[in-house]
C-alpha cells in the first residue's frame, strides 16, 4: 500500500486526521517544519522535517506516495502577505513537489468555508482570500479534492480554548446578531478525510461537510450548557463593541509587535450571517455523515478541556 503524506499533523485537525488514517491502516508520513513540535503527531507516523517553500526538501517523503493531504495553514497572521505565503504559496510548492515526485498522487486540500464567504458571496477576510488562492492553484492541476469545512470544534483546539474555559466558569460571550453558522466535529471531519482516499467519485469536487444546518448563537449557547452540564450566563455584545475590540487588539499588538489574536478581519467573519449549508453533495459522493451528535461532541470536548 502506498503511503499517505500529511501536513499539519502537529496541529488540531492534522493530528486527528493522522490518527484516523492510522486507524484505517494507511501508512502515514508527516511533513513538519523544523520549528514544529512533534508531540501531537501519532508515534506510528514517519516524520520528515522540510522547508515548505522548497519542493526539493520534500522529495524523500513524497516520492511514491498515493495521497497528499494538506492540512497545514495559518489562521492568524500579521499581514496579508503572511497569509498568502502560508496558505497559498505553500500550497503551490506542495503541488510542485507532487508534480515532480508523485504525479499520480491524489491531492486533498483542506481549505475553509471562509474561502466562499457568507452566502457564497466571497471571502471577507485575508485568511479566506489566501485559502481561495490556494484553491485556484489546486484547481489548475488534476486529481484533487477540496474540503471547505466550517467552524471545527473538538478536543485539542487551541482557538476555542478561551471560549471553553470561560464556559466552564459559567460565562459565554457572543455577538448580538441574528443569523447562523455551520459546525463540524473534528473527529467526524478526520474520518471523512481518511475515507476520501478510496472515494474516486469525489475527485474534482469541492465538499463542504457539516451538521447540515445553521446554529444561531442562542442555540450554540444551549449546546455549550449541555456539553458543560451546567448553567452558563450568555452575554451578548453589540456589533460596534466587537469592532472596537478588534481595533484595540490590533493597536495593542502593534505596540507589542505580536500577531493579534483578535482583529478587525476576524470581526467581519464573526459578524457575518447566513452561511451556506451544503445540499448533501458530500453524502452523495462519499456516504459520509456526522456520526456524533452536536450534544455528545460538545460533551467530549468539555471532558477534554476539563482534564
Amino acid at each position: 500500500m502506498k503511503h499517505t503524506v500529511i501536513t499539519g499533523a502537529s496541529g488540531f485537525l492534522g493530528g486527528h486526521t493522522a490518527g484516523a488514517l492510522l486507524r484505517a491502516e494507511f501508512p502515514v508520513h508527516a511533513l513538519l517544519r523544523a520549528t514544529s513540535s512533534a508531540s501531537a503527531v501519532p508515534k506510528e507516523c514517519a516524520v520528515s522535517r522540510v522547508d515548505f517553500l522548497n519542493p526539493s526538501s520534500m522529495e524523500e517523503a513524497v516520492t511514491g506516495c498515493g495521497t497528499i493531504i494538506h492540512c497545514a495553514g495559518a489562521t492568524s497572521a500579521g499581514s496579508s502577505e503572511e497569509f498568502h505565503r502560508a496558505n497559498a504559496l505553500v500550497t503551490r510548492r506542495l503541488l510542485q513537489a507532487r508534480e515532480e515526485y508523485a504525479p499520480e498522487a491524489l491531492f486533498v486540500f483542506i481549505s475553509s468555508q471562509a474561502a466562499s464567504g457568507p452566502a457564497g458571496s466571497g471571502p471577507v477576510t485575508e485568511y479566506g482570500r489566501s485559502k481561495l488562492l490556494g484553491e485556484f492553484a489546486v484547481k489548475d492541476t488534476d486529481n484533487w479534492i477540496i474540503l471547505r469545512p466550517p467552524a471545527i470544534f473538538g478536543p485539542g483546539d487551541p482557538a476555542s480554548r478561551p471560549v471553553m474555559r470561560s464556559a466552564l466558569k459559567g460565562l459565554f460571550v457572543s455577538p448580538w446578531i441574528r443569523g447562523g453558522f455551520c459546525l463540524v466535529y473534528v473527529k467526524d471531519l478526520a474520518r471523512l478525510i481518511a475515507m476520501l482516499l478510496e472515494k474516486e467519485e469525489a475527485r474534482g469536487s469541492i465538499l463542504e461537510p457539516s451538521y447540515g444546518r445553521l446554529f444561531s448563537w442562542k442555540e450554540f449557547h444551549r449546546l455549550l450548557e449541555k456539553g458543560a452540564e451546567r448553567r452558563i450566563v450568555h452575554l451578548r455584545i453589540p456589533s460596534f463593541l466587537i469592532h472596537a475590540a478588534g481595533f484595540l487588539s490590533e493597536a495593542m499588538s502593534a505596540l507589542t509587535r505580536r500577531t493579534p489574536f483578535f482583529c478587525r478581519d476576524k470581526c467581519r467573519e464573526l459578524l457575518a450571517r447566513d452561511w451556506d449549508v451544503e445540499a448533501g453533495l458530500t453524502y452523495r459522493l462519499t456516504g459520509w455523515e456526522p456520526a456524533t451528535s452536536p450534544e455528545e461532541a460538545m460533551r467530549e470536548t468539555f471532558r477534554w478541556y476539563g482534564n
